[in-house]
């Protein structure tokens, strides 16, 4: 297992920036890119309309 930690930046339609961070334990073998379209995903779940200003994931 592994731990990993991400954050994502959205601009809402209304202007306002959220970030929204979280972490967890997951496989290690999971490619980087993957795990940042999840995180992508999961803040755009939130705000459908939104846009992304920035994004990162990383092992902890």
């Amino acid at each position: 297992m592994q731990r990993y930690e991400a954050e994502v930046t959205i601009r809402t339609a209304a202007g306002e920036v959220v970030t929204y961070r979280g972490d967890g334990l997951g496989p290690a073998d999971v490619p980087g890119d993957d795990l940042l379209d999840g995180a992508e995903a999961a803040a755009l779940a939130q705000h459908p309309t939104a846009q992304i200003v920035s994004s990162r994931v990383r092992r902890g």
